[in-house]
Protein backbone atom coordinates (compact mmCIF):
# COMPACT_ATOMS: atom_id res chain seq x y z
CA UNK A 1 0.00 0.00 0.00
CA UNK A 2 1.65 2.90 -1.51
CA UNK A 3 2.40 6.31 1.02
CA UNK A 4 1.18 9.20 -0.91
CA UNK A 5 1.65 12.91 0.42
CA UNK A 6 -1.29 14.37 -1.89
CA UNK A 7 -4.53 11.84 -1.17
CA UNK A 8 -6.78 13.89 -0.49
CA UNK A 9 -6.11 15.69 -3.81
CA UNK A 10 -6.12 11.91 -5.39
CA UNK A 11 -9.33 11.56 -3.28
CA UNK A 12 -11.28 14.09 -5.27
CA UNK A 13 -9.95 13.55 -8.49
CA UNK A 14 -10.84 9.69 -7.82
CA UNK A 15 -14.79 10.57 -6.81
CA UNK A 16 -14.70 12.65 -10.12
CA UNK A 17 -14.06 10.07 -11.44
CA UNK A 18 -16.12 7.42 -10.74
CA UNK A 19 -18.96 9.72 -11.66
CA UNK A 20 -17.18 10.58 -15.42
CA UNK A 21 -17.14 6.85 -15.48
CA UNK A 22 -21.12 6.79 -14.95
CA UNK A 23 -21.41 9.17 -17.92
CA UNK A 24 -18.99 7.35 -19.98
CA UNK A 25 -21.11 4.24 -19.60
CA UNK A 26 -23.85 5.98 -20.16
CA UNK A 27 -22.46 7.54 -23.70
CA UNK A 28 -21.39 3.94 -24.36
CA UNK A 29 -24.82 2.76 -24.37
CA UNK A 30 -25.94 5.40 -26.68
CA UNK A 31 -23.19 5.22 -29.03
CA UNK A 32 -23.52 0.99 -28.62
CA UNK A 33 -27.69 2.07 -29.95
CA UNK A 34 -26.88 4.69 -32.85
CA UNK A 35 -24.45 1.78 -34.24
CA UNK A 36 -27.04 -0.77 -33.93
CA UNK A 37 -29.65 1.71 -35.84
CA UNK A 38 -27.27 2.15 -38.93
CA UNK A 39 -26.58 -1.81 -39.01
CA UNK A 40 -30.49 -2.69 -38.14
CA UNK A 41 -32.41 0.48 -39.52
CA UNK A 42 -30.26 1.78 -42.04
CA UNK A 43 -30.30 5.18 -40.43
CA UNK A 44 -27.48 7.32 -40.96
CA UNK A 45 -23.93 7.11 -39.56
CA UNK A 46 -21.62 9.20 -38.04
CA UNK A 47 -18.30 9.79 -39.89
CA UNK A 48 -15.99 9.79 -37.03
CA UNK A 49 -16.89 6.18 -36.60
CA UNK A 50 -15.05 4.95 -40.11
CA UNK A 51 -11.77 6.86 -39.06
CA UNK A 52 -8.97 4.84 -38.01
CA UNK A 53 -9.07 7.31 -34.87
CA UNK A 54 -12.45 6.81 -33.31
CA UNK A 55 -11.70 5.64 -30.54
CA UNK A 56 -10.28 9.12 -29.75
CA UNK A 57 -13.10 10.71 -31.72
CA UNK A 58 -16.13 9.46 -29.41
CA UNK A 59 -17.17 10.90 -25.86
CA UNK A 60 -15.36 8.09 -24.36
CA UNK A 61 -12.47 9.00 -26.20
CA UNK A 62 -12.08 12.35 -25.17
CA UNK A 63 -12.53 12.02 -21.37
CA UNK A 64 -10.36 9.42 -21.54
CA UNK A 65 -7.10 10.41 -23.62
CA UNK A 66 -7.59 13.76 -21.71
CA UNK A 67 -8.39 14.10 -17.69
CA UNK A 68 -8.91 10.32 -17.47
CA UNK A 69 -5.70 9.48 -18.36
CA UNK A 70 -3.72 11.80 -16.93
CA UNK A 71 -5.79 11.36 -13.38
CA UNK A 72 -5.50 8.01 -13.59
CA UNK A 73 -2.29 6.72 -14.84
CA UNK A 74 -0.71 3.59 -13.94
CA UNK A 75 -3.39 2.08 -12.19
CA UNK A 76 -4.89 -1.77 -12.76
CA UNK A 77 -6.51 -1.69 -15.72
CA UNK A 78 -6.34 0.84 -17.07
CA UNK A 79 -4.53 -0.48 -20.11
CA UNK A 80 -7.24 -3.33 -20.52
CA UNK A 81 -9.99 -0.42 -21.38
CA UNK A 82 -7.98 0.86 -23.64
CA UNK A 83 -6.98 -1.99 -25.63
CA UNK A 84 -10.26 -3.17 -25.47
CA UNK A 85 -11.88 0.10 -26.05
CA UNK A 86 -9.70 0.11 -29.28
CA UNK A 87 -10.95 -3.15 -30.52
CA UNK A 88 -14.33 -2.49 -30.09
CA UNK A 89 -14.10 0.15 -32.31
CA UNK A 90 -11.84 -1.19 -34.78
CA UNK A 91 -14.17 -3.92 -34.94
CA UNK A 92 -17.12 -1.18 -35.54
CA UNK A 93 -15.58 0.56 -38.04
CA UNK A 94 -15.29 -3.34 -40.42
CA UNK A 95 -19.21 -3.77 -39.77
CA UNK A 96 -19.75 -0.31 -40.94
CA UNK A 97 -17.37 -0.31 -43.69
CA UNK A 98 -19.29 -3.48 -44.86
CA UNK A 99 -22.72 -1.61 -44.80
CA UNK A 100 -21.04 1.61 -46.83
CA UNK A 101 -20.14 -0.96 -48.95
CA UNK A 102 -23.69 -2.12 -49.68
CA UNK A 103 -22.92 -5.90 -47.90
CA UNK A 104 -24.95 -7.82 -45.50
CA UNK A 105 -23.29 -8.20 -42.17
CA UNK A 106 -21.00 -11.06 -41.32
CA UNK A 107 -22.43 -13.11 -38.45
CA UNK A 108 -18.65 -13.44 -37.17
CA UNK A 109 -17.87 -10.11 -37.34
CA UNK A 110 -20.79 -8.96 -35.43
CA UNK A 111 -20.58 -11.73 -32.98
CA UNK A 112 -16.86 -10.28 -32.38
CA UNK A 113 -17.74 -6.71 -32.49
CA UNK A 114 -20.67 -7.35 -29.27
CA UNK A 115 -18.64 -9.35 -27.22
CA UNK A 116 -15.47 -6.58 -27.67
CA UNK A 117 -18.31 -4.24 -26.56
CA UNK A 118 -19.58 -6.31 -23.84
CA UNK A 119 -16.01 -6.85 -22.54
CA UNK A 120 -15.15 -2.84 -23.01
CA UNK A 121 -18.59 -2.37 -20.59
CA UNK A 122 -17.42 -4.96 -18.16
CA UNK A 123 -13.79 -3.50 -17.98
CA UNK A 124 -15.21 -0.42 -17.30
CA UNK A 125 -17.59 -1.36 -14.46
CA UNK A 126 -14.13 -3.31 -12.97
CA UNK A 127 -12.31 0.17 -13.22
CA UNK A 128 -14.59 2.13 -11.67
CA UNK A 129 -15.45 -0.46 -8.29
CA UNK A 130 -11.21 -0.12 -8.01
CA UNK A 131 -11.89 3.46 -7.38
CA UNK A 132 -14.85 3.25 -5.13
CA UNK A 133 -12.43 0.93 -2.76
CA UNK A 134 -9.87 3.24 -3.55
CA UNK A 135 -11.71 6.11 -1.90
CA UNK A 136 -13.39 3.68 0.71
CA UNK A 137 -9.61 3.12 2.24
CA UNK A 138 -9.08 7.14 2.47
CA UNK A 139 -9.23 9.42 5.11
CA UNK A 140 -10.87 12.54 3.15
CA UNK A 141 -9.68 15.17 5.04
CA UNK A 142 -6.30 14.41 5.19
CA UNK A 143 -5.35 11.95 2.64
CA UNK A 144 -3.63 9.30 5.01
CA UNK A 145 -5.04 5.19 5.01
CA UNK A 146 -8.30 4.98 7.00
CA UNK A 147 -8.74 2.81 9.93
CA UNK A 148 -10.81 0.44 7.18
CA UNK A 149 -7.31 0.28 5.54
CA UNK A 150 -5.28 -0.05 8.42
CA UNK A 151 -6.95 -3.03 9.61
CA UNK A 152 -6.39 -4.91 6.13
CA UNK A 153 -2.84 -3.64 6.25
CA UNK A 154 -2.08 -4.74 9.85
CA UNK A 155 -3.38 -8.29 8.75
CA UNK A 156 -1.19 -9.02 5.90
CA UNK A 157 2.04 -7.56 7.42
CA UNK A 158 1.39 -9.37 10.44
CA UNK A 159 0.74 -12.13 8.33
CA UNK A 160 4.31 -11.89 6.78
CA UNK A 161 5.40 -11.52 9.83
CA UNK A 162 4.50 -15.04 10.58
CA UNK A 163 5.27 -16.81 7.50
CA UNK A 164 8.94 -14.61 7.21
CA UNK A 165 10.27 -13.92 10.81
CA UNK A 166 11.11 -10.35 9.37
CA UNK A 167 10.52 -7.26 11.63
CA UNK A 168 8.11 -4.73 11.38
CA UNK A 169 7.41 -1.92 13.84
CA UNK A 170 4.72 0.29 14.43
CA UNK A 171 3.87 3.59 16.32
CA UNK A 172 1.43 5.31 17.35
CA UNK A 173 1.43 8.84 17.07
CA UNK A 174 -0.18 11.85 18.78
CA UNK A 175 0.41 15.79 17.79
CA UNK A 176 1.24 17.69 21.34
CA UNK A 177 -1.93 20.28 22.34
CA UNK A 178 -3.80 20.01 19.12
CA UNK A 179 -6.99 21.01 21.27
CA UNK A 180 -5.36 24.57 21.61
CA UNK A 181 -5.25 24.87 18.26
CA UNK A 182 -9.09 24.09 17.85
CA UNK A 183 -10.01 26.66 20.72
CA UNK A 184 -7.98 29.41 19.82
CA UNK A 185 -8.30 29.39 16.00
CA UNK A 186 -11.56 27.39 15.28
CA UNK A 187 -12.21 23.88 13.90
CA UNK A 188 -11.67 24.75 9.98
CA UNK A 189 -7.55 25.91 10.82
CA UNK A 190 -7.54 23.18 12.80
CA UNK A 191 -8.47 21.13 9.38
CA UNK A 192 -5.63 22.77 7.69
CA UNK A 193 -3.27 21.75 10.18
CA UNK A 194 -4.36 18.41 10.06
CA UNK A 195 -3.73 18.30 6.64
CA UNK A 196 -0.40 20.09 6.41
CA UNK A 197 0.63 17.76 9.43
CA UNK A 198 -0.32 14.93 7.26
CA UNK A 199 1.72 16.25 4.39
CA UNK A 200 5.04 16.58 6.59
CA UNK A 201 4.64 13.17 7.98
CA UNK A 202 4.53 11.52 4.20
CA UNK A 203 6.89 13.57 2.97
CA UNK A 204 9.39 12.19 5.87
CA UNK A 205 8.62 8.13 5.05
CA UNK A 206 9.85 5.98 3.06
CA UNK A 207 8.45 4.31 0.42
CA UNK A 208 7.30 1.83 1.89
CA UNK A 209 6.01 2.71 5.10
CA UNK A 210 2.10 3.53 5.69
CA UNK A 211 0.20 6.35 7.39
CA UNK A 212 -3.35 5.75 9.43
CA UNK A 213 -5.67 8.41 10.71
CA UNK A 214 -6.39 6.47 13.40
CA UNK A 215 -9.04 8.99 15.13
CA UNK A 216 -9.04 12.84 15.54
CA UNK A 217 -5.64 14.27 15.62
CA UNK A 218 -3.85 10.44 16.43
CA UNK A 219 -2.19 8.42 13.52
CA UNK A 220 -0.56 5.32 13.22
CA UNK A 221 2.55 4.23 11.28
CA UNK A 222 3.43 0.89 9.94
CA UNK A 223 7.20 0.48 9.12
CA UNK A 224 8.09 -3.15 7.70
CA UNK A 225 11.54 -4.31 7.52
CA UNK A 226 12.44 -2.16 10.65
CA UNK A 227 14.25 -2.97 14.47
CA UNK A 228 12.52 -1.04 17.32
CA UNK A 229 16.26 0.97 17.15
CA UNK A 230 16.12 1.69 13.32
CA UNK A 231 11.99 2.84 13.77
CA UNK A 232 13.75 5.49 16.61
CA UNK A 233 16.10 6.46 14.39
CA UNK A 234 13.64 6.98 12.18
CA UNK A 235 11.18 8.93 13.89
CA UNK A 236 13.69 10.92 15.68
CA UNK A 237 14.20 12.21 12.47
CA UNK A 238 10.54 12.85 11.59
CA UNK A 239 9.79 14.42 14.73
CA UNK A 240 12.33 17.26 14.37
CA UNK A 241 11.35 17.64 10.98
CA UNK A 242 7.94 18.24 12.09
CA UNK A 243 9.33 20.31 15.49
CA UNK A 244 11.25 23.11 12.54
CA UNK A 245 8.83 22.88 10.02
CA UNK A 246 6.20 25.97 10.62
CA UNK A 247 2.30 25.60 9.30
CA UNK A 248 1.39 28.60 7.63
CA UNK A 249 -2.64 28.38 7.79
CA UNK A 250 -5.07 30.47 4.83
CA UNK A 251 -5.92 32.75 7.31
CA UNK A 252 -1.69 33.45 7.21
CA UNK A 253 -1.61 32.23 10.51
CA UNK A 254 1.83 30.47 11.58
CA UNK A 255 1.72 27.10 13.90
CA UNK A 256 4.25 25.03 15.17
CA UNK A 257 3.57 21.53 16.00
CA UNK A 258 5.41 18.98 17.85
CA UNK A 259 4.19 15.41 18.25
CA UNK A 260 4.65 12.06 20.43
CA UNK A 261 5.23 8.63 19.06
CA UNK A 262 4.91 5.38 20.81
CA UNK A 263 6.86 2.31 19.03
CA UNK A 264 6.51 -0.91 19.30
CA UNK A 265 7.32 -4.19 17.20
CA UNK A 266 4.62 -5.76 15.61
CA UNK A 267 5.99 -10.06 16.98
CA UNK A 268 5.76 -12.82 15.26
CA UNK A 269 4.15 -14.52 18.05
CA UNK A 270 1.81 -11.77 19.20
CA UNK A 271 -1.62 -10.79 18.32
CA UNK A 272 -1.87 -7.66 16.65
CA UNK A 273 -4.12 -6.32 19.73
CA UNK A 274 -1.40 -6.45 21.87
CA UNK A 275 0.61 -4.86 19.75
CA UNK A 276 -1.31 -1.87 18.99
CA UNK A 277 -1.42 -1.89 22.79
CA UNK A 278 1.86 -1.71 23.45
CA UNK A 279 2.55 0.99 20.95
CA UNK A 280 -0.28 2.87 23.07
CA UNK A 281 1.67 2.35 26.20
CA UNK A 282 4.50 3.67 25.11
CA UNK A 283 2.81 6.65 23.75
CA UNK A 284 1.32 7.60 26.70
CA UNK A 285 5.12 7.09 28.37
CA UNK A 286 6.30 9.81 25.63
CA UNK A 287 3.14 12.38 26.93
CA UNK A 288 4.16 11.89 30.57
CA UNK A 289 7.61 12.40 30.05
CA UNK A 290 6.69 15.85 28.69
CA UNK A 291 5.90 15.33 24.89
CA UNK A 292 7.87 16.02 21.93
CA UNK A 293 9.54 12.62 22.22
CA UNK A 294 9.71 9.65 21.11
CA UNK A 295 9.57 6.19 23.65
CA UNK A 296 10.14 2.80 22.78
CA UNK A 297 8.18 -0.40 24.24
CA UNK A 298 11.04 -2.67 24.54
CA UNK A 299 10.40 -6.34 24.44
CA UNK A 300 11.16 -8.50 27.06
CA UNK A 301 13.98 -10.61 26.76
CA UNK A 302 13.28 -14.52 26.76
Amino acid sequence: MPTNPDKSRLTRDTLAAIRELDFAIANHVTWLKRLHGVLIANTPGHADDLRLDAHHRCEFGAWFYGAGMKQHEGLPGLLDIEASHRSMHDAARLLLSHRTAGNATDLGEYERFMDQAILFKQELRTFQYSLINLVCTVDHLTGAWNRHAMSMKLAEESERTQRSGQCCALCMMDIDHFKRVNDQYGHKIGDEVLQAFTSIINAALRRYDSLFRYGGEEFLMLLPNTTLENAAVLLNRIRETLACTPIVTSNERVIHLTASFGVAQLARLEAIEDALEHADHALLAAKAGGRNQVCVWEVPPN
